[in-house]
């Protein structure tokens, strides 16, 4: 698990008229990481970056374990509904034109291969999004915060590129720079 804590307090802006709180803190946790990876997974055995969590991997919790879940790349309706977390820090996005579907971001792809992230994302009510990070210099998080050693947890084997998953890079000494490979 994570090897700090979070020291300061977050003060938040606060409505003049009402004294509403408007912005708040979304932090990336345990359960985000948890949904990356299944969308990951998901997106990686699907072969295309496009993924719509509640036709193609919602399913109910009692019938697999939860680790076993993940590992197959499928969401619990709970988990479906808290796919807002990882949106607000940049992991996944929505597709507008397909009603639904999300795509794992190259941002999300270089998390899960262990890129560090500010942990602290402020949200904006009156916005309706991300509006930055609190303390982003000091509350970094990558992958391994996440992982105990007993997941069996080896990452990604793809990249994102133009919307594409690039699943193997191979040099070859006749200057062949990219492979892409589709992974049906």
């Amino acid at each position: 698990m994570s090897s700090f804590r979070k020291q300061e307090q977050y003060d938040p802006e606060v409505c003049d008229h009402c004294a509403q709180q408007i912005t708040y803190l979304i932090p990336i946790d345990k359960g985000c990481v948890e949904i990356l990876k299944a969308i990951a997974v998901a997106i990686r055995k699907k072969g295309i970056n496009a993924i719509h969590p509640r036709k193609e991997m919602e399913i109910d919790s009692k019938k697999i374990d939860h680790f076993t879940m993940i590992a197959e790349g499928h969401l619990t309706s709970n988990m479906v509904g808290n796919l807002s977390r990882p949106r607000f820090h940049g992991l996944i996005a929505r597709i507008r034109a397909q009603t639904g579907n999300y795509c794992l971001t190259r941002k999300g792809a270089k998390f899960l291969k262990g890129e560090s992230y500010p942990r602290y994302a402020i949200i904006s009510k009156r916005l309706g999004g991300n509006i930055g990070y609190w303390m982003s210099e000091k509350y970094q998080v990558n992958i391994k915060d996440f992982t105990s050693d007993e997941d069996l947890w080896e990452g990604i084997d793809f990249d994102i590129v133009e919307g594409k998953i690039v699943i193997d890079i191979v040099k070859d000494p006749k200057g062949q720079k990219q492979l892409f490979i589709n992974p049906q």
